[in-house]
């Protein structure tokens, strides 16, 4: 949480104090909340209005610093994963996580892996995450990498992290090992496909853990993962997925991106998965501000500029379908 732009300026007997707008920028939300301009007698009241501007101006900033943390970190407590290794594609020491339990005394419940995008943890986890919390699904999500901190070598580097987040999840004793989901977005999106494979199940996350059952990649580019994937497509498990991407992506070919590369799976696998196309909608629908920035992989790694822009109305409608697809797979 940073104050910017936080000016007050000296009064003048016989004249008003003018206390300036403030900004309140957190890093990753690039949220803008202004405290509008306002004015106030100084005479014979000087220092009372002064502390009740302090106290005005603490409260603002501890409500929004909760709002912020609402908003970004997902709901529960926080844990640190011991880490783990995939030969060829990287290892990690340990993973910064937090864990929430649903509300209940149901001994054993489902769990939902949480996967965040090339921004990091930026909300998008939470924005679920409270909502399969009350359907009764306890959810994981995961510290990859920080914001800007994507790695070069792709999402194999945090292959390592999931990996290690499945295994913990197993080791909970009030986990249903038995039912559990993955999710993700753009980046964690491409995890999550990639987890359904079975060769990727068993050549890479290893046979000794539990495999998901039920994915849920949001706008997981799929033209760039139709260019490299077909290894682990001829082996896609028949697991039931449920995928979310906009016609106006533009880390996509065409308005039905994803088509393509679910032609290449096995037939069984095919019949398993739901792709909700969401009219106009960019990649990101589901973040809280708008962007616009250049990557190399968009129009499906040929290059370009990426336009991000929220669609409360997709984001809300994706979110309850989200609920009940993980509720009818995962039985909580």
């Amino acid at each position: 949480m940073k104050l910017t732009n936080l000016d007050v300026f000296n009064h003048s007997p016989g004249k008003l104090d003018r206390i300036q707008p403030i900004d309140i920028l957190p890093d990753s939300r690039r949220w803008i909340i202004k405290l509008h301009s306002f004015f106030l007698p100084i005479a014979a009241r000087r220092h009372r209005v002064r502390w009740r501007l302090v106290l005005l101006i603490m409260a603002a900033a501890l409500v929004l610093s909760s709002l912020g943390a609402a908003q970004t970190d997902a709901p529960g407590e926080p844990v640190t994963i011991p880490g783990a290794e995939i030969s060829g594609w990287g290892q990690v020491d340990k993973v910064p996580a937090r864990f929430g339990r649903p509300s209940g005394s149901t001994p054993k419940v489902p769990a939902v892996l949480i996967l965040h995008g090339s921004d990091g943890v930026d909300g998008r986890g939470a924005f679920y995450a409270k909502a399969l919390q009350e359907a009764g699904i306890a959810i994981l999500e995961i510290t990859m990498f920080p914001p800007g901190g994507r790695p070069p070598e792709g999402v194999r580097a945090t292959m390592p992290h999931a990996l290690a987040a499945l295994k913990w999840l197993a080791a909970q004793p009030d986990v249903n090992v038995q039912r559990l989901g993955v999710m993700g977005f753009s980046w964690g999106g491409m995890m999550s496909v990639l987890m359904s494979s079975e060769l990727i199940q068993e050549r890479r996350l290893g046979k000794d853990v539990p495999k998901p059952a039920a994915f849920a990649p949001f706008y997981p580019t799929c033209s760039n993962l139709h260019r490299g994937f077909s290894p682990a497509a001829a082996r896609m498990s028949a697991t039931p997925m449920l995928i979310h991407v906009g016609t106006h992506d533009d880390y996509e070919e065409g308005e039905r991106s994803c088509d393509p590369l679910i032609a290449t799976w096995p037939e069984a696998a095919r019949k398993q998965v739901t792709v909700h196309y969401l009219e106009g909608a960019t990649h990101g629908f589901d973040l809280q501000m708008p962007k616009q920035f250049y990557d190399k992989f968009a129009r499906a790694g040929q290059g370009g500029m990426v336009s991000v822009v929220p669609s409360p109305k997709d984001a809300a409608e994706a979110r309850e379908a989200i609920v009940k697809f993980f509720v009818k797979h995962l039985k909580p």
